[in-house]
């Protein structure tokens, strides 16, 4: 089954261009995906002063990885702490002094994004990429009522006929999840994103497929955390590099031109999903 925003590798490592373009009906106006693309680079040129200099969160990262293992190590010791700090103290201040420095440069961080990202220029940056967005929805005719849904694209390889996620060197997970406005009409599910509106006629969907199988997502969307309310029940965890991990996902199957095509979704979508398919 073709997945749809799939990136086959096989003969191509270097490819990047997703599966899909045949269900692409209408794609964003050159003058509005250039308002857009100028709006973004400054929003995320604004989100990068938000941030500490580099060093400092190479800094932070390290002192908070050798806190978590020094503490470990105490804690996996075979001795009380009392006659562990006698047998060797350095090991808790060394410690103590960096869980220490990765608070200092969190709660740093933590101001600098804060009073950066609330001033008004930066307000109106953001507030301005909000707009051409909606306008982009607007000219695509996304219902207002259309909800937010991750789709999720990886890189695959076909060996003996069957898809392999592939995953690249210092990839830290295996899907990305992209976020889709969904909807319908009498005749077609659409999905569209900023860049344009893809379509696929209802009569086409062929069966809904569950795949019981942990998978790894780049990261979350949701305004709602994904420990919280109605993602609760989906038991997702999160890793020390923002990766979510959950325990299934979806696969829709969609007939075309005589091809199988599978819209991948990770498995908190499904009533979404099921709300616009029926299936």
């Amino acid at each position: 089954m073709k997945p749809f925003l799939g990136i086959d590798v096989t003969l191509n490592k270097k490819n990047e261009q997703m599966n899909g373009n045949e269900f692409l009906v209408q794609k964003t106006s050159s003058v509005l995906a250039e308002s857009l693309e100028a709006s973004t680079e400054k929003a995320e040129h604004t989100i990068q002063k938000a941030k500490l200099p580099l060093p400092f969160r190479i800094a932070q990262f390290i002192c908070g990885i050798a806190a978590l293992l020094l503490a470990g190590g105490i804690v996996k010791a075979d001795v009380s702490l009392a006659e562990g700090y006698h047998n060797a103290p350095w090991l808790y201040w060394a410690a103590g002094i960096c869980a220490v420095l990765w608070l200092i440069l969190w709660l740093c961080g933590r101001h600098k994004a804060k009073s950066t990202l609330t001033t008004e220029e930066n307000t109106q940056t953001f507030s301005r990429l909000e707009g051409v967005a909606n306008a982009v929805y607007t000219e695509l005719a996304v219902p207002d009522d259309a909800k937010d849904m991750d789709i999720l694209s990886f890189f695959y390889k076909i060996k003996d006929g069957e898809i392999k996620v592939h995953e690249k060197a210092m990839q830290l997970f295996q899907y990305f999840n992209p976020k889709f406005k969904i909807f319908s009409d009498e005749e077609n599910l659409y999905l569209a994103n900023l860049e344009g509106k893809y379509a696929f006629p209802l009569s086409s969907i062929v069966k809904l497929h569950t795949v019981e199988k942990h998978i790894r997502i780049a990261g979350w969307n949701k305004e709602e955390p994904c420990d919280k309310g109605i993602y609760k029940q989906y038991k997702l965890t999160t890793d020390n590099y923002g990766c979510i991990h959950c325990k299934k996902y979806y696969i829709l199957e969609i007939a075309h031109q005589g091809e199988s095509i599978g819209i991948y979704v990770p498995g908190y979508e499904l009533p979404t999903l099921e709300e616009y398919t029926k299936k």
